[in-house]
């Protein structure tokens, strides 16, 4: 049955573990903004811009079978 440490498990974590825990993840907000305004600051030339948009525009293109159930979809078929 239940034990003295499974009840420990439960507890409420004490102030000085949870302002741990709230530092930690402060630090990896942190980090993954100023990774992210990184990435955005890179200057990107014509040619790599372009590219990105490619790619980005074939990642969006749908198959014929995808585009004749979004059809039957939006008509409200069951095709």
């Amino acid at each position: 049955m239940a034990t003295a440490d499974d009840t420990d498990d439960l507890a409420m974590p004490t102030a000085d573990e949870q302002q741990a825990l709230d530092e930690a993840a402060l630090q990896e907000k942190l980090r993954r903004k100023a990774e992210l305004q990184k990435q955005a600051r890179r200057p990107i030339g014509y040619a790599d811009s372009m590219e990105a948009e490619k790619r980005k525009q074939l990642s969006l293109k749908k198959s014929k079978e995808e585009k004749r159930i979004a059809l039957c979809e939006e008509l409200g078929r069951g095709c």
